[in-house]
């Protein structure tokens, strides 16, 4: 129930989030537009209490033909992967450490989020809209 809670949580956030970067990229004609990412997340691992090792938010929003940047935090003792096989991403970070990943998110779909490194893990999900 807890996790429920919390997934329906990450994903009213994100959507406010989607919606308030999508007001405010609207440029004036002619100005060049940054280039900073579109999507900018901080993604912890963490162990819940009751012992599920889980990458938190576990879903990720953008919308096609944004560039996507997520900073991996693994706040855990042993190495723990992170992969979207959609985009190409595909990173291992070291224990109490942390590692950047940048990806455009080229396709609509809902694409998994894996641990590479421990194939029966399911991280999340990544829904690029159309």
């Amino acid at each position: 129930m807890l996790l429920k809670s919390l997934r329906l949580s990450v994903i009213a956030f994100a959507v406010a989030m989607l919606s308030s970067a999508a007001c405010a990229d609207h440029h004036a004609e002619g100005e060049a537009k940054e280039s900073k990412p579109d999507v900018r997340l901080t993604i912890v691992n963490v162990m819940t209490p009751q012992g599920v090792k889980i990458w938190t938010p576990e879903s990720i929003f953008a919308k096609k033909g944004d560039t996507v940047q997520l900073r991996l935090i693994n706040k855990l003792d042993k190495e723990h992967g992170y992969s979207i096989h959609a985009f190409g991403v595909e990173k291992v970070v070291a224990a109490e450490s942390a590692e950047t990943v940048n990806f455009t998110a080229d396709k609509a779909g809902i694409f998994p989020i894996s641990c590479q490194l421990h194939p029966p893990h399911v991280a999340g999900q990544i829904v690029v809209l159309e």
